[in-house]
Order: structure tokens, then sequence, then C-alpha cells
């Protein structure tokens, strides 16, 4: 094989090389869209004029079954909590929330992304994630549409004067309705004995009432899993936090502690626990709201857009269609995380060009070596010739 055909084999190879390692590049995104099956995107019902898909349920019956539960209880939490995201679109609706349509599909993909670099939920395998949750890649970019449209209510309430804007009146509104506190918090953990973690915060609460302790002293010691509390404790109005945690600590005077309080609580991983709460109210007048005001204003217009979402949720229902009722919620057909169609694409065309690449080397071998062996033969017969003439 002469030097030629080795050069243009070598490029060849290469160019098959490089495709390879450019579809490899283009692929390995674990974030890249995957499309829906058919069964993932199936109507199972409808909250006021928004469809609910299948995906969404088996995420929720998957996310919220229990062992020996029945399927009239996991149809009754089903119902309580799929209409969350379709009050959040209704609410965006009424307050005129406009977003461009190919803005949002960038910031939802930057959405993902920053959420699988940041979210300790999902340092894994994004993939392997969605598996593990029983998600479709189709319903996580959904939840972060809602998400994302929800982010948009503040400004356009503002715009509709449905919040209000100026400091004065913000501060007012704030002393008025909102009150701050501190607490000493010990989660449930999974694989935690309930009735210890009682005693712990009893026996907490029985040394702030015997003057042994503070709740300072409380925060900063090793029963504590509130990580996130500040040195300001939190400020929040009606509808901001727990029902139980909220009734017990709007119930004290300041500075005065709660007895204590089995409410859910958000850990620092972001998982909701329940826990056991000691409370006590802290002063809230208006020198400290003007020290604190962008972190004041924040929880003021959470706590009033929340009001806003619960009056809208109390409007909702989720009403299934014939197919949905047909199921049995405890055990449904999983739907997978959807198909990297892009990928398959890509790998085809790339598939496609090695054979014809590969055809490619079988022809320019095939020429060479029928070029060298028909200048074999010429090379012969002139030789034949010669000595023909020479006799």
């Amino acid at each position: 094989m002469n030097k030629t055909m080795v050069k243009r084999i070598s490029r060849l190879l290469c160019l098959c090389l490089a495709l390879i390692l450019s579809v490899s590049l283009l692929t390995g995104c674990q974030s890249s869209k995957l499309k829906p099956s058919k069964q993932a995107l199936t109507e199972v019902g409808k909250v006021g004029d928004y469809p609910v898909r299948y995906e969404e349920l088996v995420f929720l019956a998957e996310n919220y079954k229990t062992d020996g539960m029945t399927e009239d209880e996991l149809w009754a939490l089903i119902n309580e909590n799929i209409i969350t995201n379709y009050a959040i679109l209704t609410l965006c609706d009424r307050a005129g929330v406009i977003y461009d349509e190919k803005q949002l599909e960038d910031d939802v993909q930057a959405y993902i992304d920053d959420m699988i670099a940041t979210d300790s939920l999902t340092k894994k395998n994004y993939r392997e994630t969605l598996r593990q949750n029983s998600m479709t890649d189709h319903y996580v970019r959904f939840t972060a549409e809602v998400d994302l449209r929800y982010a948009k209510l503040e400004v356009s309430l503002a715009q509709k004067g449905e919040l209000l804007t100026d400091e004065e009146a913000v501060c007012e509104y704030i002393e008025e309705n909102f009150i701050r506190t501190w607490h000493f918090m010990v989660a449930n953990n999974e694989g935690d004995d309930a009735g210890e973690n009682r005693l712990i915060a009893e026996d907490a609460l029985a040394d702030l009432k015997d003057g042994k302790t503070t709740m300072y002293k409380l925060i900063g010691g090793k029963h504590n899993e509130d990580l996130m509390i500040s040195i300001n404790g939190y400020t929040f109005g009606k509808g901001s936090m727990e029902r139980a945690y909220e009734d017990a600590a709007f119930a004290l005077d300041v500075d005065e502690y709660s007895e204590v309080v089995s409410a859910k609580g958000e850990l620092a991983s972001g998982e909701y626990v329940d826990c056991y709460y000691i409370i006590q109210r802290l002063s809230l007048d208006s020198d400290f709201i003007k020290e604190n005001y962008d972190e004041m204003y924040a929880s003021y217009t959470s706590s009033v857009i929340g009001t806003m979402l619960e009056e809208v949720k109390a409007e909702l229902e989720f009403v299934p269609n014939d197919y949905a009722r047909s199921l049995n919620v405890t055990d449904l057909e999983s739907v997978g995380i959807g198909t990297d169609v892009t990928a398959i694409v890509v790998w085809s065309v790339v598939v496609v060009l090695i054979i014809a690449a590969v055809f490619a080397v079988v022809i320019i071998v095939r020429h060479v070596k029928n070029k060298e062996e028909a200048r074999k033969a010429a090379k012969k017969a002139l030789a034949e010739k010669k000595n023909g003439e020479k006799r």
C-alpha cells in the first residue's frame, strides 16, 4: 500500500473519530430536552381551564404513596396537591403576566442547568434523578415554567396597584399585620426516634422556663436543626408558615415562649420533615422594619401573593376524566423520563457517514489495488516485448 493511499485512509478515519467526538459532546448534556411519550401526555382531567397530564399523576402518586395506603387515601392527597401549579398559572393570567415564549424556553433551559449545577438533590446524573423521582423531563420543564411565571407576579401585581410600593405604607402594613419569631427546631429525620426528639424539645423548654438557657444558646446548640435561621429570625404574615406554627406564634405576646409545637419544617437540604418547635415571639417595630426594609418588603410581597394564591386554590378542583377514574393510582404504569430524539437523529447520521467512510476506504483500496495490478501487468508486458525483440 503506497503512502498516498495511507494518507487518504488516515484522513477518513480521523474524520470518523472527529464525528464521534463531536456527537459525544453534543449529546452528552444531561439536561438536553427529552421527548415525552404519548402516554405521558395523555390527559387525565382538568384543573380550571388547564389539562392535567398522566405524567403529573404518576409523579404525585409515586411520591405521596406509602406502604398500606388505600387508593382513596392516595386520591385524597393527589386532589389536594395537584391544583397548585394550575392555581399559580391562573393567578398569573389574572395578573396579566407576560412572557415571550422563546425567552421562556431559553430561561427554562437555564433554570434546569442551574438546578443541576447547584441543587443538592440533583448532584447525581440528571436523568437518573428523574428516574428515581418518577418524573419526566417534560414535567420538570413544565414546573420550571410555572416557577418562572410566578417570579414575574410581583411586578405585574405592583403595576396593577395590587401591591403597596410606598415605603411608609409598606412599613405600616408590616407593623400591623406581621410578627417576628425565633425558634429552636428538632427535626424527625429518617431513622430518628420521634419520642426521643420530643423529649429533647421538652427538656429545652424546661431549661428556658427555669432560666438555665436562652433561645440564642439553643439556636447555636447541637440539637437545633434549622441552619437557615438568622439573628433577625423570621418575619411573616398569616398564610406564610405551617398552620400549627403560625397559630402558636400569633397567640404569643412579645418575648413569650410557646409550648412544644409539632409542624412541618424545611431542612437545609430542602427536604420537609416533621419537626418539634419552641417558638419565641420577638418585637417588631418601625425602626427594625426600616433597617431591614429590603428583607421586610420581600416578606410582605411573599405574604400577599401567598394569600392570593390560597384564594385561587380554594376556587379550583381537579376534575378527573373517565380514563383517570379507570386507573388504580396505587399501581400506575411508569412512563420513563422521555426520549433524546436529537441524540438518536445525530447518531443515525453519524452511523450513515461512518458506513459511507468505510465504503470509501474499500473503494480506495480496490482502486489502488487495481491500479497497481494494471501497472504490474503493463510492466510485465513491456518486459516480455523487449525480450521478444532481442530474440
